[in-house]
């Protein structure tokens, strides 16, 4: 319905609003779809789950159902679709994201207390300068009990360095260069020392993921990242260990003599518990075990079982969040746009549509950050973003020179700092770029370009293969092809029979492509390429070059994707051959002309 004429200054605003809005959902879809990623549907948490449940239950049904293997296969490849569907707009949404927030704090709260054991633990068979002290030191000096630390444990703290950041304040380690933490030695942690590693630096981590806008600080939070899932593994195996088996005090091994026996059948430290145990930090050898730190003017106290307590309670889960998330939206976009309080219907209406507008773009934003993929930012313009593209590869290309010619660990780390902003930037120009209508007409104008000018030598390469092929040859067998008489009474040669009737894809040229658009994708990926000279390349990619555009069209076709697939990896590797002939040729020379050494 149109709008009356003319605007209140609430509605031009809306407008203008709603246009931008569209303009940014354009530039997002477009930088989803460049990155092979489905755009999905905005789909309630409610629904999205009753769907994965519903359609989880009909593949099960389908794995036993007595039904002709390719209408199986057809369904179960749409019963996948429609599950990675719902699946990417469940992880969308705002009650998912909560709720894999409270599964993660109940799964930090439930193995917090082990931690702080384990930590403390370690602290007290650690010196607080243990980063300034070598093994022998850490050897032979007696400890604030009396006790002399054991050389295996002096050795782990020296070579397995990532434990001597538990003498080091946190505050410190936020501000660590990425090159550093990522250099540091992880292999062989065991379990105690993974649980302490954990608890000493979860709170550093989550400053880091506040600050993931910095790339810098992003590579320090999946450096950490990393460290958990490894964790998270190394704990379920004992965990499940543990379940079965028992645990440390009461967990019997199998005896050699009685293999059918119960007990714990692994060997050495195959047993999670015996790995566990290769350095026992059950003694105490009286270092602090409070959060002391070397040469750090901050001392962070111990966390008490009131103050765990505590952090847990002041971070429930908060479902009225959710619900009221469409009010704080609203509100939200009011401020932004500096809205009148005294709204009109029609107002209330276009401020609807822009609160739906919104949605779709944060859940398109979301999309692209669950990818790994950073946003764009602003709009820039083709010609500027092409320039800035070219001139940052420039100065990418000599800083890396720089840095292979500087063995100073200062001047490399300040290298190191300028190349990664330049990457961010020659990133977010790039990615700008290639979302301007120019880029997409350009690259459409070069594929187009590039057809037109191989075309010609393609058919001709065509016409040579079938002058040589006979049209019935995949009912013709070698020793036929290579003794019955061609047309002009010649006889084929032995090698090409051969290669025809083993080099099966070759046998597509004298099947109509009506024929061979409807195949099963299975059947085209089952043909052999390999050996393909680059005359046969270009014979296929004529014959087979219309039905591409139409594979790719399909998109909710599972089966047409397959294809649409299989012929650019064709068409990919047929560039890959032809560019290296025509290097080849541009120095050396063409055939007739081409001299060997």
């Amino acid at each position: 319905k149109a709008l009356t004429e003319p605007y209140s200054e609430n509605t031009k605003r809306i407008l203008r609003a709603l246009e931008d809005m569209e303009s940014r959902h354009t530039k997002l879809e477009r930088s989803l779809a460049q990155n092979g990623i489905q755009v999905s549907e905005d789909i309630p948490y409610e629904v999205a789950k009753d769907k994965i449940t519903e359609i989880t239950e009909s593949m099960k049904e389908l794995a036993t159902a007595d039904m002709d293997p390719y209408a199986i296969e057809k369904k179960y490849n749409h019963l996948e679709e429609e599950l990675a569907k719902y699946s990417s707009a469940l992880m969308l949404t705002d009650e998912y994201a909560e709720e894999q927030k409270r599964l993660e704090q109940e799964w930090e709260d439930a193995i917090e207390e082990d931690n702080m054991v384990a930590l403390e633990r370690l602290r007290s068979h650690m010196p607080v300068t243990v980063r300034s002290l070598t093994e022998e030191e850490l050897s032979s000096t007696p400890s604030p009990n009396g006790k002399i630390l054991p050389k295996a444990f002096a050795r782990k703290f020296k070579r397995t360095n990532i434990l001597q950041l538990l003498r080091v304040n946190p505050d410190d380690i936020e501000k660590m260069h990425p090159s550093l933490l990522e250099g540091i030695r992880t292999t062989g942690l065991t379990l105690t020392e993974r649980r302490a590693i954990h608890e000493h630096l979860r709170d550093v981590a989550e400053r880091w993921e506040e600050k993931q806008s910095d790339p810098s600080v992003e590579k320090k939070w999946q450096w950490f990242q990393s460290l958990k899932i490894k964790f998270k593994e190394t704990l379920n195996a004992y965990t499940m260990h543990v379940e079965k088996y028992g645990p440390p005090g009461n967990h019997p091994y199998a005896q050699r003599n009685n293999p059918g026996g119960e007990g714990c059948p692994l060997l050495g430290n195959q047993c999670p518990l015996k790995a566990d145990a290769v350095i026992d930090y059950s003694e105490d050898y009286g270092y602090p075990k409070e959060a002391v730190y070397e040469a750090s003017d901050t001392q962070r106290p111990n966390r008490s079982a009131s103050m765990r307590s505590s952090r847990r309670s002041s971070q429930p889960l908060q479902p009225s969040k959710v619900k009221s998330s469409e009010t704080e939206i609203m509100e939200e976009l009011r401020e932004r746009l500096q809205l009148d309080p005294e709204e009109t219907d029609v107002d209330k209406k276009l401020l609807r549509e822009l609160f739906h507008a919104e949605k779709r773009t944060r859940s398109l934003e979301k999309q692209l950050t669950q990818a790994g993929l950073s946003l764009p930012q602003e709009d820039i313009s083709y010609s500027v973003a092409k320039a800035k593209v070219a001139g940052l590869t420039e100065e990418i290309k000599e800083l890396a020179a720089k840095m292979g010619n500087t063995a100073d660990s200062k001047e490399i780390a300040k290298l190191e700092s300028e190349f990664g902003r330049l990457s961010q930037e020659l990133d977010k120009y790039n990615n700008a770029m290639m979302l301007t209508k120019e880029w997409a007409q350009e690259q459409e104008d070069k594929e187009r370009q590039w057809e037109a000018d191989v075309s010609p030598d393609n058919y001709e390469a065509l016409q040579k293969i079938w002058r040589h092929m006979p049209v019935n040859i995949r009912d013709l067998s070698e020793a036929v092809l290579t003794s019955a008489p061609t047309p002009n009474g010649k006889v084929l040669p032995t090698a090409m029979a051969k290669k025809f009737k083993r080099t099966n894809i070759l046998m597509l040229l004298r099947l109509d492509p009506a024929d061979i658009e409807p195949m099963h994708p299975s059947s085209l990926e089952a043909m052999r390429t390999t050996g393909l000279t680059l005359t046969e390349r270009r014979a296929l990619h004529e014959h087979l070059k219309d039905l591409a555009p139409k594979w790719q069209l399909m998109t909710s076709d599972k089966m047409a994707e397959r294809k649409w697939m299989w012929h650019a990896s064709l068409k990919s590797k047929f560039k890959e051959v032809l560019e290296k002939y025509d290097q080849h040729v541009k120095q050396y020379g063409p055939p007739g002309n081409h001299p060997y050494a």
